[in-house]
């Protein structure tokens, strides 16, 4: 599915990126409705999640453009061009975003402001939060007195790895890597005043970041429901927190006692339901936008792009 002047370039576990052949700089990369749990994209697909991806994404770059350089391409006629194309796809629209080519750092910027995830798990058998000395008596849904960096590897198969600062210094170096550290916990802390104004706890997320002209810049995608854990503030105090994000589908997982490896269980509709719902809702809550003013139509079937989905 390559519209003229586009060449396919790389297909994750998400989004499809592609070359454009005449702006070597471009990037054009479709957020599916492709989802992933324990590094394995499910058969099944999420309903407008794509088009979730990309209004939140845009939003974050935008609210965060004083602070960090961004990816977001800036020239609104490459868009016109390639949407103007008679071959462009349909579902295309609302899941296209048009990026500046980074030198990607080999670095997953992980910011925790509560304990939850694989953090509580490491908390639970070390007492410690992936190194890093925590109080006792921590437990789901404890806030941390204060943000914490836990960086992973980015695995090209298989999961990420716990990094050490000493072993992020030996990848990027001291100064990229100290920076890499200060704007993380920098944009968790605004993002995480925006959510709890909303209602909701920012309780851990993921950035991404590159080097474009010299400058680090934030990049892929930003506080989405995929990358980051929300929560509902008011279920927080009652140690059960209400989840807006993909933890819905881990915890429906666990419960199968799938091993974890292709090929995965076919997902009940109820799955596939709320998390149509929470990723729709998380974004109108978040931006005060509705979904159904974003680019593109709701569909009744999920977009899965060019992945081949055989196992």
């Amino acid at each position: 599915m390559n519209p003229a002047g586009l060449e396919l370039n790389h297909v994750g576990k998400v989004r499809d990126t592609y070359n454009h052949l005449d702006v070597a700089d471009l990037l054009v990369i479709v957020a599916t409705d492709r989802i992933s749990a324990f590094d394995v994209v499910m058969s099944d697909g999420v309903l407008d999640k794509g088009r979730v991806l990309s209004a939140m994404s845009s939003f974050w770059f935008e609210r965060f453009s004083g602070q960090v350089k961004s990816q977001s391409y800036p020239k609104d006629e490459i868009r016109l061009e390639i949407e103007s194309q008679a071959d462009y796809p349909s579902a295309w629209v609302g899941r296209t975003s048009f990026v500046r080519r980074a030198e990607m750092f080999p670095v997953e910027c992980v910011v925790r402001g509560y304990l939850a995830g694989s953090g509580l798990k490491d908390y639970q058998e070390t007492k410690k939060l992936f190194g890093i000395e925590q109080p006792p008596g921590l437990r789901l849904g404890s806030r941390l007195s204060e943000p914490v960096f836990t960086p992973t590897s980015k695995a090209e198969s298989g999961h990420d790895e716990p990094l050490s600062m000493d072993e992020v210094y030996g990848l990027v170096g001291h100064e990229v890597g100290d920076e890499l550290e200060r704007l993380s916990k920098e944009l968790f802390l605004k993002a995480e005043a925006a959510c709890f104004g909303a209602g909701i706890v920012l309780a851990d997320t993921k950035f991404e970041f590159g080097i474009i002209d010299g400058e680090i810049a934030l990049c892929d995608e930003v506080l989405t429901p995929d990358s980051s854990r929300f929560w509902e503030a008011s279920s927080v105090a009652l140690w059960n927190p209400v989840q807006f994000d993909k933890q819905i589908l881990r915890d429906w997982l666990e419960e199968t006692g799938w091993n974890k490896m292709p090929p995965p269980p076919q997902l009940p509709v109820s799955v596939l339901a709320s998390l149509t719902v929470v990723y729709s809702d998380i974004y109108e809550r978040l931006t005060g936008l509705a979904l159904d003013d974003w680019p593109g139509e709701h569909s009744s079937s999920a977009y899965l792009g060019e992945r081949d989905m055989s196992f």
